[in-house]
């Protein structure tokens, strides 16, 4: 747990890796394979369990006697899945981190057509690290009580797709997702050989997969709270010069992810430097014999060098976010249907603040059009002012005059 302006945050990340067809998404496949190895592993054998257990339910099936359905604590979580199925994973995976990753988002846009709102719901909590709860009346439907919601989730797909995973620019859904962009590789010539892992690449990955779970506890780092409070301050500074409330909204959260993310590549650091110094068993052994050795090393490697990490961080998972969502984000927070934050004392409206108080004992149909555009917004077009001094006239507030324009009746 990390402490970010006071507040103990857990280090879970909702990330979205964005490019076109063809831009190379599917290279982290063997990155994740590489650091989920061990998961995998013990995934493999719970899910070979489970599959045992269906066998045995289907033999059973008009058996008086039952096999009782195991609760295994399976980690590596499939998005093509139902909300239920995956509530009921969250639940059993004993307090440990579960961790869903998908090289095509579609995977969810249809899969949680229906209930997009649910998964926006769970990503949301478990970006908070918050209570998730869910229940129902049925004795065989799914009942969970989760305390900490711990569940980080990688979707790649292409521009299209994220918008179909994130439809809704109001609801904070937007602000948690740390989305990355693919180079653009349109006009690069073709490699003749692809990157791939190297075989020591793909084995310091294990190993340094293998001890971050050694690491558990609370941890302050001050020289990265410093650093945030900073680009907080300098975004706010940016934004209000020139009026970008968009920009300034997102920084919040901004800060808080990419703390996360650069507190991620110090206990990296802090592995492959006790890797380097004792090598793995003696790493682990350090690890285990000194509960608090990974603090002690977590706050030396606050160097420069990482503090510098957190600007590029930073300011990435900024500009991706308006790159994406700006146009979007504007026009939700401008829509009639949003009730936003008002600045300033609130406003008292009286009868004198109508269209019809407004306007003058006689009146022409543009000003009637500008009182109305005034008063509703932009929105107003000529056919619904007709039909409003349709509806005057049958109520005997106004009558048209000769030349066409329009008198009030006492």
């Amino acid at each position: 747990m990390l402490d970010v302006h006071g507040k103990k945050t857990g280090l879970n990340l909702i990330s979205y890796i964005a490019g076109d067809f063809a831009s190379g998404k599917g290279g982290i496949d063997p990155v994740v394979e590489a650091w989920m190895s061990e998961v995998m592993a013990l995934d493999r054998m719970y899910i070979d369990q489970e599959d045992d257990w269906r066998r045995k339910k289907r033999a059973a099936k008009n058996k008086k006697e039952q096999p009782e359905e195991p609760k295994l604590p399976v980690r590596c979580i499939t998005l093509n899945n139902t909300v239920a199925n995956i509530a009921e994973r969250l639940a059993n995976t004993e307090g440990k981190h579960a961790f869903s990753f998908t090289p095509e988002a579609d995977t969810v846009a249809q899969k949680w057509k229906q209930s997009v709102s649910d998964f926006s719901v769970m990503l949301r909590q478990s970006y908070d690290g918050s209570r998730y709860d869910r229940e129902a009346r049925s004795v065989d439907a799914v009942n969970v009580h989760i305390d900490h919601l711990l569940w980080d989730v990688v979707l790649c797909g292409t521009p299209d797709a994220l918008y179909r995973v994130v439809n809704n620019y109001t609801d904070g859904f937007q602000s948690r997702i740390a989305v990355a962009r693919t180079p653009d590789n349109t006009f690069a010539p073709l490699e003749d050989k692809p990157y791939v892992l190297t075989d020591r690449q793909r084995d310091r990955i294990l190993q340094i997969a293998h001890l971050l779970p050694l690491m558990q506890g609370e941890v302050v780092l001050p020289k990265l709270e410093a650093k945030g409070r900073q680009w907080v301050e300098r975004i706010r500074l940016e934004t209000m010069k020139n009026d970008d409330r968009i920009r300034a909204r997102q920084r919040f959260r901004v800060c808080v992810t990419a703390q996360r993310m650069t507190c991620c590549l110090m206990l990296c650091k802090v592995c492959e430097t006790l890797i380097q110094k004792h090598g793995l068993n003696g790493a682990e052994t350090r690890l285990k014999q000194h509960p608090n050795l990974w603090r002690e090393l977590l706050l030396k490697a606050q160097t420069p060098t990482m503090l510098e990490a957190y600007d590029v961080i930073a300011d990435s998972l900024l500009e991706n976010a308006l790159y994406f969502f700006r146009d979007r984000i504007e026009n939700a927070f401008t829509s009639r249907d949003y009730a936003g934050y008002l600045s300033g004392e609130r406003l008292k409206r009286g009868k004198n603040d109508s269209i019809y108080e407004r306007l003058e004992p006689q009146f022409s149909f543009e000003q009637a059009m500008q009182q109305s555009v005034a008063v509703k917004g932009a929105s107003v077009n000529h056919n619904t002012v007709r039909q409003m001094l349709k509806n005057w006239r049958k109520q005997g507030l106004v009558v048209q005059t000769e030349d066409g324009k329009f008198r009030k009746m006492a």
